[in-house]
């Protein structure tokens, strides 16, 4: 150890690592070895320990428990471009010595004179003795001080004198990084082989801002380069990147030792750092079949589970040739590898050439997985293949416009699910699942603009939300709509063509999309892209058209304002003006639905506008036909009341976007004290004869608001006789158990109609779900194949119920079952099914469990734990006693994952509507006041909800009570 260590470089020379780091830590790593009494071979010295970085900053550099953020001008300076890195990585996955070993270099380009070297780095223990900054004829330069801004997580070698432009440098970096279970950078995850041991695994998430925990870096979204990766790994272990290992780079000896080898990889494509990728492990993959496109396509998982990957086989490979036809554009990479990761703080993650996933989002096990997992496998492909164009080959030039990035791939996931699973009528799912949700988020004053100003990277995590995915695809579908279709993918093919590599803000893209739109005459040759899409992405909300028709003229009066969810005498005027170029479509119910180009448009200074061609007096008309833009319609009483009619008489006539359109629209404008409650569920009469999945939706999550905000009344009862009427008659035309005639979208219904029909009591159906999950339980062996007897697409309600219904037996019985599955989506549903218990103590300890390392709940699982269990009437309050409590361990247990604690705070302060719940809730806001991490708005957002929650039950709860008790006074027997 007297030189230092060596490991190889891929040139065939080594790379030095100094006697500094070794000594530093070679006290503590010598400790580490004796207490295991191991012997590990560290790179090019047999016999040396590999160090182990603390959570303490080494030689006054800063840790993560260092870091508090308070700037915001956290912006690289620009005098340096980078152009290519080489980076080395070791990962060594030793119990209790999680550690990488790295290299870097670093060639930049200087486009300015500066005395500075500044790149990113955060928890990475450099080797400044090794450090070197050599221009382009090699030779070295000074640097006079190396120092570190903790708060920017900047590394920066000054020099003392300035760079030249147009001259290139080399910043060349030896490190030691952890290799943690944070979720974030390069991290390490573990599973349980068929004998039960643990294995770990080492993987990476650096989106947003995590590259700069795996390696020194530019670590900004424009700053693309290209990246030549070389990655150490034991001999058991396998390696994959974005790019294809080189001809001669497998398995590469290491100097030193005979343990470890090299996997050095061919360069890759310019691209930003968050989309690299790394991933070690022991895992093994399926190929796809060929598309034609010579694009070779695997599915990677863990050993005992590649039994579960043949569905993410089958349609991976071609929704990606889909969308090169889509996009007019050929896929840029030679490979696509898709691996489903055990341990994953996200859904999935669109890296490029290695799209990693949590694995309930990539794998499906036929006979075990509900249909709904198989469904959000399709949707979840589908959205990170898409992003291989919209994201990674052009890419925000800041994380302002996230929300182009995640908007366009969460509308184009349902065109390339389409185009490969057309019985899933995923198009029609679209308006309930994206639309219809994001509308309830955008209707609050403490909404956000979809174009947000990001600061700071810890406020990327906050915009990783409802608006910048939903309200994102909403809007482009309805520039899909408004362009049509060939204008729209025309412009767009345009677009990627020459912003490919590049980085892009969204007015290139309206750029394109306007010029294509006049060449078509799409639009009026005054009026852009950019006229219409601002006003939908520099402003917060959205509008309601309120359509005034003239029965007489066969003519409507047309206007506009905002929409938001509180009584009208609760809005707040923050002294902007809210209008927008709204898109206008209307038939009538006896014409066709299919036309959805606009007719007109209400521009932003329109105060109302007169439409003609209304249909005559006895017929009613809908507007925003096929519900294809972003607004809700409210109008007159008598067109409503012509709605009701024709839904009463055919509701077949009206195309079934609009049925769910109608009913969602008229249950909000009611919530939101426009239209009275008699209208909104006078919509809902014909409802015993609708047999479509989306208008059900729509109607029963209508129905859920009121359910939540009456279950603590004394009109709950009457709520719940009222609903029976109205499930009931759906119950017994679908059945308890599936057909083999069934469609997708039945399969679907039945599930949600299974739960609302046990939830609102009725007794066939509580009865069968506690028969079905006794049966389970009494089987001999009811982890063997085929042993459920629950059909595999009504599990969640049946868990739910009969969990419900019993006690410890039937939750530890669950539990076991939990403990024993070895497939993810099973695992999940069992998890939400546990929660459902109507017994305190169980939910208190159940509750504990979630927190608690080691307990069998992966704390990426956690947080669901805790949001189903605030879902559960009885488990609301204690989930909110249990959060304020332990909310610094809360913290601290979910640091890793940006996205669990605005998803946690979200679920469990939801549907408040006393004063008593919301001054709790300000109370658990001030106490934690610079505390909420990415949970800020979501308790801004609480609180506003249950102010008008508590407006609603003043203004409707004796409304809503008189009219359920007239109707379940009518002789309506159940």
């Amino acid at each position: 150890m007297g030189t230092g260590v060596d490991m190889a470089q891929s040139d065939g020379k080594t790379m030095h690592i100094p006697k500094k780091i070794c000594w530093t830590l070679a006290l503590l790593a010598l400790l580490a070895c004796l207490a295991v009494g191991l012997i590990v071979y560290f790179v090019g010295v047999s016999g040396d320990c590999v160090p182990i970085i603390t959570n303490e900053a080494q030689n006054g550099k800063p840790g993560a428990s260092d870091i508090t953020p308070k700037v915001t001008d956290v912006r690289l300076p620009l005098h340096l471009i980078p152009v290519k890195y080489k980076v080395q990585l070791v990962p060594f996955i030793i119990p209790d010595n999680y550690t990488i070993k790295g290299y870097t270099e670093i060639s930049m380009h200087c486009e300015k004179a500066a005395s500075n070297v500044t790149v990113h780095i955060k928890d990475l223990d450099l080797d400044e003795d090794s450090i070197r900054l050599e221009d382009d004829r090699g030779q070295s330069l000074k640097i006079s001080e190396h120092t570190y801004d903790e708060e920017r997580e900047f590394y920066i070698a000054q020099l003392p004198a300035d760079l030249e432009p147009r001259r290139n440098y080399t910043l060349k970096i030896h490190f030691v990084a952890k290799l943690d279970a944070s979720l974030k950078g390069f991290y390490r995850s573990t599973y349980q082989d068929n004998l039960g041991n643990d294995v770990v695994i080492a993987t990476t998430q650096f989106q947003a801002t995590d590259a700069r925990k795996a390696f020194p870096c530019f670590d900004e979204p424009a700053l693309k380069a290209k990246f030549e990766i070389s990655l150490g790994r034991t001999r058991k272990h396998s390696s994959i990147s974005n790019m294809p290992i080189k001809a001669d780079g497998l398995g590469v000896p290491m100097d030193g030792t005979d343990e470890y080898v090299w996997d050095h990889y061919e360069e890759s494509v310019p691209m930003s750092t968050y989309l690299l990728a790394f991933v070690v492990s022991d895992f093994e993959y399926e190929t796809s079949a060929p598309t034609g496109n010579n694009v070779r396509f695997r599915i990677w998982a863990r050993k005992n589970a590649l039994d579960q990957i043949a569905y993410a086989k089958s349609i991976g490979a071609n929704i990606l040739k889909f969308f090169e036809d889509y996009f007019d554009e050929p896929y840029p990479l030679p490979k696509q590898d898709m691996i489903a990761i055990p341990d994953f703080g996200a859904g999935a993650m669109e890296n490029w050439g290695l799209i990693t996933y949590r694995e309930t989002a990539l794998l499906y096990k036929p006979g075990v997985s509900a249909l709904n997992y198989k469904q959000r496998i399709a949707v979840v492909v589908s959205h990170e293949l898409a992003h291989q164009w919209f994201g990674n080959l052009v890419t925000p030039s800041w994380w302002t416009d996230l929300w182009l990035n995640e908007g366009f791939a969460s509308y184009v996931e349902y065109i390339g699910v389409d185009a490969v699973e057309p019985g899933m009528k995923i198009l029609e799912q679209f308006i309930t699942s994206e639309l219809q949700s994001v509308m309830r988020i955008d209707a609050l004053t403490s909404s956000h603009p979809i174009s947000i100003t990001v600061k700071h990277p810890d406020e990327v995590a906050e915009i990783f939300d409802r608006i910048s995915y939903s309200k994102g695809a909403t809007i482009i579908r309805m520039m899909d709509h408004f362009l049509t279709t060939d204008t729209f993918r025309r412009g767009l093919s345009n677009y990627l063509k020459a912003k490919r590599f590049q980085a892009a803000e969204q007015d290139d893209l309206w750029q394109f999309l306007t010029e294509q739109a006049h060449k078509d005459n799409k639009l009026a040759r005054d009026v852009t892209v950019k006229d219409i899409m601002d006003t939908w992405t520099l402003q917060m909300g959205f509008p309601v058209v309120n359509v005034e028709r003239n029965y007489n003229t066969n003519t409507a009066s047309v206007s506009q304002e905002r929409f938001l969810n509180g009584n009208e005498d609760e809005e707040t005027n923050d002294g902007h003006d809210y209008q927008w170029w709204v898109p206008l479509t209307f038939t009538g119910v006896d014409q066709s639905f299919e036309d959805t180009f606009p007719k007109t448009w209400l521009k932003p200074k329109d105060k109302a506008i007169k439409v003609t061609g209304m249909p005559d007096r006895t017929t009613a008309v809908i507007f925003n036909v096929q519900e294809s833009s972003y607004y809700r319609v409210n109008y007159d009483i008598k067109n409503w009341q012509l709605i009701i009619d024709q839904l009463n008489t055919d509701h077949t006539l009206i195309h079934v976007n609009n049925r769910a359109q109608i009913i969602d629209d008229a249950f909000n404008l009611a919530r939101a004290g426009r239209l009275n409650y008699t209208i909104a569920l006078g919509v809902t009469q014909y409802l015993s004869r609708e047999i479509e999945f989306i208008p059900w939706k729509a109607a029963l999550y209508g129905f859920g608001y009121i359910d939540t905000m009456l279950e603590r009344t004394p009109a709950y009862g009457e709520f719940q006789r009222y609903m029976k009427t109205l499930i009931h008659p759906l119950y017994n035309r679908l059945g308890f158990q599936p057909k083999s005639s069934d469609s997708h979208l039945e399969v679907s219904l039945r599930a949600s109609t299974i739960s609302w029909a046990c939830s609102v009591g009725i007794q066939e159906c509580k009865e069968k779900a506690k028969v079905e999950y006794k049966r389970w339980m009494d089987m001999i062996n009811p982890d063997a194949p085929g042993a459920n007897p629950i059909n595999v697409d009504q599990k969640r309600p049946v868990y739910c119920s009969a969990i419900a219904q019993g006690g410890e037996e039937e939750w530890d019985f669950g539990w076991q079952r939990y403990l024993n599955s070895n497939v993810g989506s099973e695992k999940s549903t069992i998890l939400a099914g546990l929660s459902c218990s109507k017994k305190l103590w169980i939910l208190n300890r159940y509750l504990n469990m979630s927190l608690t390392e080691g307990s069998g709940i992966r704390s990426q699982d956690g947080r669901s734990v805790v949001s189903n269990i605030a879902s559960n009437n009885v488990g609301r309050d204690i989930t909110f006693d249990f959060i304020r409590e332990k909310w610094d361990v809360v913290l601290d247990y979910y640091a890793g994952s940006s996205f669990a604690i605005s998803g946690l705070l979200k679920n469990v302060l939801k549907d408040r509507n006393t004063q008593f719940d919301i001054d709790e809730i300000v109370q658990f806001q001030e106490n934690q006041e610079g505390k909420l991490s990415t949970g800020q708005r979501e308790v801004k957002q609480a609180i506003e909800k249950g102010q008008n929650n508590i407006q609603w039950m003043k203004a409707n709860y004796l409304t809503i009570y008189d009219y359920l008790k007239a109707r379940n006074t009518e002789g309506r027997k159940f």
